[in-house]
């Protein structure tokens, strides 16, 4: 047996959460298997983005641990490891440097985190943008994408330093549902291609059942994990209505 395909590359550990004394989320516990896509949900307010802040090092929690390939993470940042080189994130609008080319944004973290040469660095950025489909646009600049274009080019940044990880916070919001498909075939992709986990937080009904292996479902009147399994599987066999009422949902009616 290979041990290694059962070790998880992420373990979320009696994890409480809260900004001053607003208690978000509590005795959170979970894993992640390496080269899988976990989907984070749940409704308005139940700490989604919270508990993605906390996972890339962003809020610090009130208690319990976040380790990332057997590391805890926030021991990560108090000592300066290179734990954080391990992942990316693609925040809800790519968050993408408006004065700056999309050459220049995917180069930045090229240029603060590595010690490579400029002409190894434009090499990776074209295969980059390439991978995202998006050679030809290096010159351009944020205000001349469409929505999907940006998002395909802060992936495109994020995937720069090849992390193990990408974090993605609503990755299909605010797209098409044609533009939608392709960024989650994209995902799909890179994770079996290039064998990357993914960690994504989707309210989009059609994106939850094409990428996720996986899914835990946050519940904001208890603040705590309601339930976890594949989402077709929770579908069929969660015990939770607010679970299988958010998942037979009608979405017009809640975008």
């Amino acid at each position: 047996m290979n041990t290694e395909e059962f070790n998880p590359i992420i373990t979320v550990k009696n994890l409480q959460l809260a900004y001053g004394e607003h208690l978000v989320l509590q005795d959170v516990s979970f894993d992640i298997k390496q080269g899988t896509c976990l989907v984070v949900m749940g409704g308005s307010g139940c700490g989604k983005s919270t508990l993605l802040k906390s996972m890339v090092g962003l809020l610090e929690p009130v208690q319990g641990e976040i380790s990332i390939s057997g590391e805890r993470l926030w021991d990560a940042n108090s000592n300066g490891s290179k734990i954080f080189n391990k992942f990316g994130v693609l925040f809800q609008g790519g968050a993408l440097w408006s004065s700056m080319t999309i050459r220049e944004n995917v180069a930045l973290p090229l240029e603060v985190y590595t010690e490579l040469a400029e002409k190894e660095i434009e090499d990776i950025v074209r295969y980059k943008l390439s991978l995202v489909g998006l050679s030809g646009f290096e010159n351009f600049h944020p205000s001349q994408l469409s929505g999907g274009m940006k998002k395909r080019a802060g992936l495109a940044r994020a995937l720069a330093l090849d992390p193990k990880i990408l974090f993605f916070d609503e990755p299909s919001a605010g797209l098409d549902p044609i533009t939608s498909k392709r960024l989650d075939d994209l995902i799909t992709e890179l994770k079996e291609s290039l064998g990357m986990t993914f960690v994504v937080i989707s309210h989009e009904l059609a994106s939850i059942f094409d990428i996720a292996d996986d899914a835990i479902f946050l519940d904001a009147k208890s603040k705590t994990l309601l339930d976890r399994g594949p989402p077709r599987t929770l579908l069929d066999q969660s015990n939770h209505q607010d679970v299988v009422d958010f998942l037979t949902r009608n979405e017009s009616s809640n975008n």
